[in-house]
């Protein structure tokens, strides 16, 4: 018994801290009007949001003709670094575009708060 308590604790410390903290993010965007080839676009049916700092990963299919998102991404807890996502469009056709410009977004999740200050008195004026 003590065993599976104790394995349990440790799955529980390994697993706290490997979900790190979530950041609540909101991406914005002006919708394309034209296809590539210039003529106008009449047939979108979604944006896809990567975030692409490190490894390319799809974060959401977002319907059209939404021009925001609310969402979250998990980094490790006591971080600092910078995210970067870019944004397609995609038709009916689903046909993709090529990607946005990125958008960064820099964190610091680093919390620690300094040492206690020492040596405090306090007197008569």
């Amino acid at each position: 018994m003590k065993r599976v308590v104790i394995a349990s604790m440790i799955v529980m410390a390994v697993c706290g801290s490997a979900l790190g903290a979530a950041l609540n993010l909101k991406a914005t965007w002006t919708p394309p009007t034209t296809n590539s080839d210039g003529t106008p676009l009449t047939d979108l049916a979604s944006y896809k949001l990567y975030r692409t700092d490190g490894t390319r990963t799809l974060i959401s299919t977002i319907q059209a003709p939404s021009s925001s998102y609310n969402f979250s991404v998990t980094v490790a807890d006591q971080s600092a670094g910078t995210l970067t996502f870019v944004i397609t469009a995609v038709d009916t056709n689903s046909n993709e575009s090529v990607d946005s410009a990125p958008a960064s977004y820099p964190y610091n999740l680093n919390t620690v708060p300094p040492s206690a200050p020492k040596n405090l008195t306090v007197q008569k004026q």
